[in-house]
């Protein structure tokens, strides 16, 4: 089993090959809760530059300079050092569309500045923005969201990125680094660098699939937000991380999420007799909070328990 790889090279609005682009997507999304794109979004000297030398460099500092990379929003949080038996780290930076955000997380590493780890980041962000704007809008068109209900949603997001790194683990500690989760986003597109890890779990839960790092492929998840607004059409992807290689690996991750005092509901078009409500509105700041909470993670289901309708006081209305 693989998941669909769609291609969307040079493909907009207006191309002969949309239509049957955004079925294929939509499809995959609904099926899978992920899709994996080719694209020329992110030519091969941006990648070299980011995962050959920004990303190893930046890994590179001690601990006690790494550790300035904090978050003021805690769910997001900021640097993750290695925990004990875990060879994975990193970083992540909030409001990431925002050329000052850049700015000021590469002024934690280099007070001088470093005008090529800038360059590179903002051009990498700006291309998986446009690749973002791009899937979410063949999912949520494909299910039947209206162009002016897509734009409103829009305008309720903002953007993290997440640069990870992982040791090359002891043959005797090859396995799962990252267990299977969901993540709390709309949607998070994953950039592998040349070495596998990334598997998705098959719907019926049957099995996992790997998804291969090919250069030119970006894999776009689903995450808890997106069943909300989609009423459950398109199910948040259950994830993890398996070390399968004596090599040490780079991802990275660009996350779409709710600003600061959202609250999300589903899309009025994505509601009927056959497809009756399935989550209440949820407001995003207590949703974060409930999220990253040790009940959250002993849960098989978090969002179904936080807002599921069948829950009794779980509205926030």
């Amino acid at each position: 089993m693989a998941i669909p790889k769609v291609d969307l090279c040079r493909l907009d609005p207006s191309s002969p090959g949309w239509a049957s682009a955004r079925a294929t997507v939509t499809v995959s999304m609904v099926e899978h809760g992920c899709v994996v794109v080719a694209c020329d979004a992110l030519g091969a000297e941006l990648r070299r530059a980011l995962f050959e030398r920004c990303m190893p460099e930046l890994f590179e500092f001690p601990a006690e300079t790494k550790q300035r990379n904090v978050s003021a929003d805690s769910a997001l949080r900021g640097y993750v050092g290695k925990l004990p038996g875990l060879d994975f780290e990193s970083f992540n930076v909030a409001e990431i569309t925002e050329p000052r955000s850049v700015r000021d997380f590469s002024s934690i590493f280099w007070p001088h500045g470093n005008p090529e780890f800038c360059d590179t980041v903002i051009s990498f962000v700006s291309n998986l923005l446009e690749l973002e704007h791009t899937v979410e809008k063949m999912t949520l068109e494909g299910l039947g969201v209206r162009e002016e209900t897509i734009a409103a949603h829009r305008q309720t997001l903002t953007h993290s990125l997440r640069l990870s790194h992982y040791g090359v683990p002891e043959e005797s500690k090859m396995g799962v680094t990252l267990p299977r989760h969901t993540d709390p986003s709309f949607t998070t597109a994953i950039v592998q660098h040349e070495v596998e890890g990334l598997e998705v779990q098959a719907k019926d839960g049957s099995c996992w699939i790997t998804i291969p790092p090919e250069a030119d492929t970006i894999t776009i998840i689903a995450g808890d937000l997106l069943t909300v607004v989609t009423n459950g059409r398109v199910p948040a992807c259950v994830h993890r991380v398996k070390t399968a290689s004596n090599r040490e690996r780079f991802s990275v991750l660009f996350t779409v999420v709710a600003k600061n005092g959202a609250v999300l509901s589903a899309m009025d078009e994505l509601v009927d007799p056959d497809h009756p409500l399935m989550y209440n509105p949820l407001k995003i700041d207590e949703y974060m909070l409930f999220r990253y909470s040790e009940e959250a993670f002993k849960l098989s289901d978090p969002l179904e328990e936080f807002c599921g309708v069948h829950k009794s006081g779980s509205s926030t209305e």
